[in-house]
């Protein structure tokens, strides 16, 4: 995804304490991403330059370092929060190893998430870190929901359709990486899939699969309500592209009507009394 908070006004916590937090996980160092603090936006910065702008290096398939920014606090936008992690060895040191970013959404009117980017450092790879980005991305929107008063209903991802997309036309074969994805916990959510247009004068995108992870403190999937609210809260981020209102959309209605009709499927069947 690209540039989904482009217009959102920073609103840094100048409060955030200036030395470097950070926590280990499953042996590595893992620090989440302080609007404010200039210790992690230098990490930050440096993760971008060494590990995720090569792994993006077409430029209007990653965010720029300034988007990243001003999407770090965006509580009072009505739009969400970019959430950063960044894995790394010697975290604390002049000189830390970088071995991994990962970068989601958190849309909290809707309290779901949206795991946008994973880059890995090329000497890293193969090694199993990016099933653990996902677990600690999990783990980054879930102190998030709790800390707006949520629950984290949802843990979204969106994954080429390999019906739709050939494995020459992406760079990993998209049959194979869901596969990946559901060796990972990942389930196929039960609906056909629009994104909206990412940025002025793009076009929608209906080549792709929407994917949920299991929630990381109670490992449910998400409900069919958490499902509306995760297209309701990408289609009200991006509305100002699409030049449409909401509720005139056919995409966003489709999907709404597709997953009421779930619903009413999966309703149990009303108590009828015997008959006499």
């Amino acid at each position: 995804m690209k540039n989904l908070h482009k217009k959102i006004k920073p609103q840094f916590n100048e409060r955030a304490d200036s030395a470097l937090k950070w926590t280990k996980f499953k042996g590595h160092d893992v620090h989440i991403v302080e609007a404010g603090n200039p210790s992690s936006i230098d990490l930050l910065a440096k993760a971008y330059k060494d590990v995720y702008e090569p792994a993006f290096p077409i430029a209007e398939e990653r965010e720029t370092m300034s988007s990243l920014l001003s999407g770090l606090d965006g509580t009072d936008s009505g739009l969400g929060n970019i959430v950063i992690a960044i894995i790394s060895d010697n975290i604390n040191t002049t000189d830390p190893a970088i071995k991994g970013i990962v970068v989601g959404y958190y849309y909290h009117k809707e309290d779901v998430g949206l795991l946008a980017y994973t880059a890995t450092a090329p000497e890293y790879r193969n090694q199993g870190l990016g099933h653990i980005q996902v677990e600690i991305l999990g783990q980054a929107f879930l102190r998030m929901a709790k800390k707006n008063g949520g629950k984290l209903g949802g843990y979204f991802l969106e994954c080429n359709d390999p019906l739709k997309v050939k494995p020459e036309e992406d760079s990993f074969d998209p049959a194979t990486r869901i596969k990946i994805f559901q060796k990972w916990g990942a389930k196929i959510m039960p609906i056909d899939y629009v994104q909206p247009p990412l940025e002025a004068g793009a076009k929608k995108c209906t080549s792709l699969k929407l994917l949920a992870y299991p929630h990381p403190e109670t490992g449910k999937y998400p409900t069919l309500e958490a499902i509306k609210g995760f297209v309701r809260g990408i289609y009200t981020a991006l509305i100002r592209y699409s030049g449409i209102f909401l509720q005139a959309d056919p995409d966003y209605v489709r999907m709404m009507q597709q997953i009421d009709a779930l619903a009413a499927t999966r309703k149990p069947p009303a108590h009828k009394p015997p008959t006499p």
